[in-house]
């Protein structure tokens, strides 16, 4: 019965979101630590070319309303889907794709991203063998 439990835990927490109405579908098994609230998630329109793992998808979508600040409902969303980035610990978010469903304000716009985490640069270690005894 525990291991039913545990198991819809794992299963659960595979696929909800991040809260603020984003789905996270992870397609990495491996869990990272949370980035801090303020660390930079960079926006790619494309794929990176930096070497990097796929952590999962992140989708929102978002009712369109009329705005009269500075930031828009592409901005509300790209917030979102940055905060649940940090959440899983991506670095970035790639294939960043928004579409609009529907017409006027009753439409939404959807916005899906691919969360990525950039690997580390292994660094070289070069050794200089000594040259054997007696021979220059």
């Amino acid at each position: 019965m525990i291991s039913r439990i545990g198991l819809s835990v794992v299963i659960a927490i595979l696929l909800t979101g991040c809260g603020s109405g984003v789905r996270f579908v992870r397609t990495d098994e491996t869990l990272y630590a949370p980035k801090p609230k303020n660390a930079p998630v960079a926006v790619l329109s494309g794929d990176s070319m930096d070497p990097h793992v796929v952590l999962g998808t992140l989708t929102t979508a978002k009712k369109m309303k009329a705005s009269f600040n500075d930031r828009s409902i592409y901005d509300e969303a790209l917030g979102d889907l940055k905060a649940c980035a940090r959440e899983v610990g991506a670095d970035a978010l790639a294939r960043v794709t928004p579409r609009v469903r529907g017409e006027g304000m009753d439409g939404k716009l959807e916005v899906e991203a691919t969360a990525i985490r950039y690997l580390t640069r292994a660094t070289t270690v070069t050794t200089t063998e000594a040259s054997p005894a007696g021979s220059n």
